[in-house]
């Protein structure tokens, strides 16, 4: 079998593993910081609720500080009613008084609404929390997978790299430029198989003629029509040389 398209066999299914491996390697920052987008998210919910709450704790105290201005102007109003001298006063104080309480009754209505409303926001913020325990520990496993996968192909991909230089260096300059420009030009396959006188991967025909030399994997014949190095997959030295 020809020595350089023994090489180029291998050369090729090096260099599928270095792109599919690269192409994982690369991914690496962007799913990491998906992870941390992820419990960024479920933070931003605890935070939320949180405030939530604070903003209800304030309205609360807002409508409680006005009960007691008001308590205060009644309580003053009934003092003021030991001294009234007249009739119209006495009723003008009384009015004054009943305004009062009506008006504490609608601050205590909105007490207790926030107090309801506050039932609920408390609920809210146990179920955030809740989500946020759960992310964080689902994200630390996903974060330890995906660094031992990335730890993975980073030494895979090191181990192909010098696998390839070395396979690289003992093939002919000119082969392995041919091989380098259709690689670039189709897409990262330069190697094909031929079958029933087709090329495997442009499914074009070939003549009888050039199949039968193909057949032999005794040299570098590119297919007629996308220009990829054709070899006969039944005809090798060893199966090693298609891994």
């Amino acid at each position: 079998m020809n020595a350089d398209l023994k090489k180029l066999i291998r050369l090729q299914a090096v260099d599928l593993a270095v792109d599919e491996h690269r192409t994982r390697t690369d991914a690496f920052p962007a799913k990491s910081r998906a992870l941390d987008d992820k419990l960024a998210s479920a933070l931003d919910g605890v935070e939320r609720a949180k405030s939530d709450i604070r903003e209800s704790q304030a309205r609360r105290k807002d409508h409680e500080a006005r009960v007691a201005d008001i308590e205060a102007r009644v309580a003053k109003y009934r003092e003021q009613l030991m001294s009234v001298r007249t009739n119209e006063e006495y009723r003008a104080m009384n009015k004054e008084i009943d305004f009062g309480r009506q008006a504490i009754e609608k601050e205590e209505d909105r007490i207790l609404s926030i107090m309801e409303e506050a039932d609920v926001l408390e609920a809210a913020l146990e179920a955030s929390e809740a989500l946020l325990a759960r992310d964080r520990e689902m994200v630390a496993a996903e974060r330890r997978d995906l660094e031992e996968l990335n730890a993975r192909d980073v030494a895979t991909l090191e181990a192909y790299r010098d696998e390839r230089t070395a396979l690289a260096s003992g093939i002919d300059p000119d082969v392995l430029s041919r091989y380098e420009h259709v690689r670039k030009a189709r897409g990262g396959v330069a190697i094909a198989q031929a079958a029933d006188e087709t090329c495997v991967v442009c499914n074009v025909r070939m003549r009888p003629q050039r199949f039968q030399d193909v057949r032999q994997n005794d040299a570098i014949i590119p297919c007629d029509s996308c220009g990829r190095i054709l070899y006969d997959p039944e005809n090798m030295d060893h199966p090693f040389e298609v891994a």
